[in-house]
């Protein structure tokens, strides 16, 4: 991808992040970056394929972070925690105006992305805890595929429903007391100790 046309997506995502998609114009994106319209046109033929690119940049990158984290070959139960720290910096950085346009707006791309972010959401998940499993951190009777669906249904809904404030959900004791809730029921004996030791080391 070249140099240009990332600033205009990284332009273009701003600008929906904080107006929502459906009232930012190409007019606003083309001044936002201090180009010319037919400038922008060069790079996309209209603003459905703007959105789509911006979104598809947008997973990307958030992709690249969780690859990041895959590829140093921590444990389970590190790997786990890291997983989680960068959710929570993704949480922080959240604005519900794009997805809600996007679901509004351009409904079949919305579920197709959902679908996605879903089935890479139930792959990495399956992954950990067989591997736990395997270094005999987790459970060795763990449903995989139960609790997998489950971690999926429960990450999909913090957001979707109003239980939790924002402020909850982005903070570091909400974040610390679900990972140790979730833990505790997956963790072997091994990996109790194991978590013992990462608090003790912590304090």
């Amino acid at each position: 991808m070249q140099e240009k046309e990332i600033k205009i997506l990284k332009g273009a995502r701003k600008l929906y992040k904080q107006y929502g998609i459906r009232s930012v114009t190409m007019d606003d994106v083309a001044n936002h970056l201090g180009i010319s319209k037919k400038t922008l046109y060069q790079f996309v033929k209209d603003k459905n394929e703007l959105v789509k690119k911006v979104i598809e940049n947008d997973l990307a990158m958030k992709n690249e972070g969780f690859t990041a984290i895959f590829d140093k070959n921590l444990n389970a139960i590190d790997e786990l925690l890291e997983v989680n720290k960068y959710i929570n910096k993704l949480f922080k950085e959240y604005q519900p105006g794009m997805e809600f346009d996007l679901k509004k707006y351009y409904p079949e791309y919305f579920l197709e992305v959902k679908g996605r972010k879903r089935e890479r959401m139930f792959k990495s998940i399956s992954e950990n805890l067989k591997r736990g499993i395997s270094e005999g951190l987790y459970r060795k009777e763990l449903d995989v595929d139960l609790l997998s669906k489950l971690h999926v249904f429960r990450c999909e809904n913090l957001i979707e429903y109003d239980v939790f404030s924002r402020d909850e959900l982005i903070s570091d004791h909400f974040v610390n007391e679900l990972f140790t809730y979730h833990m505790h029921g997956i963790a072997s004996e091994k990996g109790l100790k194991y978590l013992k030791q990462i608090n003790q080391s912590k304090n």
